[in-house]
């Protein structure tokens, strides 16, 4: 398989577009959907589905990855999966809501939620669009409080501290074209009667990228979690991105025109996985695979999944697990909504002879020394 992010950075700057978009078509890897039937036909022994979970949509790891979030719809009920045991439990049974679209694990235990506060009858998405942040405590005592902030698509949620970064917009109000679209960072303080949102401030906004991005928050990027890894979307075709949260100078890290949305990074931030599609267009198809990429500027990229070569189907919404094990991962169909999830499936990171050697190379000098 060619590298196709080194096999297009090369060629970079020194041709034509024209023959760029040649060099592109010819990076890019044979069989997308050609096969029939479907990826779970034919599992390799390192990836295993989650049939116990049903549809499965949106997980995130807790903290020492022994659980994880996941939601029964792409606005739906919030539960919490044990390994350990095999069972689940839903989260949000104990009080009224219209949904979540997004669940995380904050650094204490409690849960940073996305959904909506009413929903329109007459949409069909059920509020996605239109969310809010809510703060719902482990003990599961209370129903989930409003923190009084809009929430659009994910939050990125620090692992060590009570920060996160989200985004600021006004789409889908106003055409992408024109809408407004800010990263901002902030922290969740609890020493107060209800929690609250305190020393926000702005990262990144349009004009960083010559106002042709859409931005989406998604990590804090290990091991200190100095930098945001975000998506550009639209910008170059989809770009990982990362920003740095003392100085604010901006990276590009996968460098090519394909499309592409970073996803979960690996605890020691060496590398991230990417969803990631071989088309030209402003918004992808479906045909996504999960891709490593090398957070050192290169843009290499390892293809991890070819959930993509079966007609119809992709792979999306991978996670890494704090101890770099184990990815979590959905399969999606081709012409769904966005985002949408038919089943959850665990990735076997040291089993697979797709993982890049260095990959978890932290987690395993950590290992050692704790033995």
């Amino acid at each position: 398989m060619k590298n196709t992010g080194q096999c297009f950075a090369k060629r970079l700057g020194v041709l034509p577009l024209i023959s760029a978009l040649l060099v592109l078509a010819a990076c890019s890897p044979a069989g997308i959907g050609e096969k029939p039937g479907s990826p779970r036909d034919a599992l390799p022994a390192h990836i295993t589905e989650l049939t116990e979970l049903g549809v499965g949509v949106r997980p995130a790891w807790s903290g020492d990855g022994s659980r994880f979030l996941y939601l029964d719809a792409l606005v739906g009920d919030v539960y919490e999966y044990d390994l350990a045991s095999g069972s689940s439990q839903r989260l949000t049974a104990h009080f009224k809501h219209h949904g979540f679209a997004r669940a995380h694990y904050l650094a204490n235990g409690d849960l940073l939620l996305c959904g909506p506060s009413k929903v329109d009858p007459e949409d069909p998405e059920e509020g996605r669009w239109d969310t809010d942040f809510w703060y719902l405590h482990r003990s599961l005592e209370k129903p989930a409080v409003s923190l009084g902030e809009p929430c659009f698509e994910g939050p990125a949620v620090a692992r060590d501290s009570m920060h996160f970064a989200w985004t600021r917009t006004d789409y889908p109000e106003v055409s992408p074209l024109t809408a407004k679209s800010e990263l901002w960072l902030g922290e969740i303080e609890l020493s107060g009667e209800q929690p609250r949102i305190v020393n926000e401030r702005k990262l990144v906004d349009r004009s960083d990228f010559y106002y042709f991005a859409m931005l989406e928050p998604q990590d804090f990027r290990g091991p200190d979690e100095s930098e945001l890894l975000f998506t550009a979307y639209a910008y170059r075709g989809g770009e990982v991105m990362g920003v740095d949260l003392e100085n604010g100078k901006i990276r590009n890290y996968s460098n090519s025109w394909w499309y592409e949305e970073v996803e979960g990074v690996s605890p020691g931030g060496s590398y991230t996985t990417v969803e990631r599609e071989f088309t030209l267009s402003l918004k992808p198809k479906g045909l996504i695979d999960i891709w490593a990429l090398r957070l050192d500027g290169s843009g290499a990229f390892t293809r991890l999944t070819h959930f993509s070569d079966f007609n119809g189907f992709g792979a999306n919404n991978p996670v890494i697990s704090p101890d770099c094990r184990h990815m979590l991962f959905a399969i999606r169909q081709v012409g769904g909504p966005e985002g949408n999830s038919d089943g959850l499936f665990l990735y076997d990171l040291k089993a697979s002879p797709l993982t890049p050697v260095d990959m978890c190379a932290m987690q395993e000098k950590a290992k050692l020394v704790q033995e």
